[in-house]
């Protein structure tokens, strides 16, 4: 994973046993006029105090002079996912989305339908990679090369809420390497996961030592929202934000540019 996590020694006593947070950076380029990448901004923290897990993101796919909004959200019967990195590259036919619903369907636990979208991803993303290396090289290595592109399975694992997290990263060289992260019960090695633009909610967390006590339902999306006002050509507006409780089910706290539909 690109980025950072802070150690359990690093937080204030009290709050070590329950954050294990991680972050990717992850930035989109206006050059690659074919190519969406997400600037993404996306939260995902385990409330293990109420039993929950809470998810926001913003909304930018796409920079320019029309920059795209669309939900970075699936939700599917017992399968919610959020993404972040590599959102399509149309010439060699690259969808994240569709990888992301066909996953869903697959049978299984939430891990199995992780597994899933690694299989189904693998071939189209280093197919997408090449293209891309060998069409514009400096773009690539600008905003491709080691920047994951990553997606978080939040839902019940194992009979508790649980983070699954799967990713494909390329080096400069083209060569793909697979991501597998988890936050799951018993142990909950990581208690959250910041994707994408996070400079401004670390600098957050290091002015509010005791951050991790507020209503996470009100504190995820006040993190997205803090990228996007520092960087309103990279994320935007609406947030969408959401909770899984420990029985699965979800509550939309704010549905954004995520309608009932689920519309590509």
């Amino acid at each position: 994973m690109y980025g950072f996590c802070v150690s359990e020694r690093a937080l204030p006593r009290g709050l070590a046993s329950r954050l294990i947070l991680c972050a990717v950076l992850l930035f989109g380029s206006p050059s690659l006029f074919r190519t969406h990448l997400y600037a993404t901004s996306v939260v995902a923290l385990i409330d293990r105090v109420n039993h929950r897990l809470v998810i926001a993101a913003d909304c930018r796919v796409s920079r320019g002079v029309r920059p795209v909004s669309a939900c970075k959200i699936i939700e599917e019967p017992g399968c919610l996912v959020a993404m972040a990195g590599l959102y399509e590259e149309r010439n060699s036919e690259f969808r994240l989305r569709e990888y992301i619903h066909a996953a869903c369907q697959e049978p299984g636990d939430l891990r199995s339908k992780a597994e899933a979208f690694l299989r189904m991803a693998r071939s189209p993303y280093e197919r997408a990679i090449r293209r891309l290396r060998e069409a514009q090289p400096l773009d690539f290595l600008k905003t491709m090369a080691n920047k994951p592109t990553e997606v978080v399975f939040a839902g019940i694992q194992d009979g508790e809420p649980g983070l699954i997290v799967r990713g494909l990263e390329t080096d400069a060289t083209g060569k793909i390497r697979i991501e597998r992260f988890e936050s799951t019960a018993p142990s909950y090695a990581r208690i959250g996961y910041f994707i994408g633009l996070n400079g401004h909610i670390r600098a957050y967390i290091k002015a509010h030592p005791e951050w991790g006590k507020e209503d996470y339902t009100k504190l995820a999306p006040r993190f997205v929202q803090l990228e996007i006002e520092a960087h309103p050509d990279l994320a935007g507006l609406p947030v969408s934000a959401l909770q899984i409780d420990n029985k699965g089910d979800v509550v939309w706290l704010d549905k954004g540019a995520c309608d009932a539909r689920q519309s590509d």
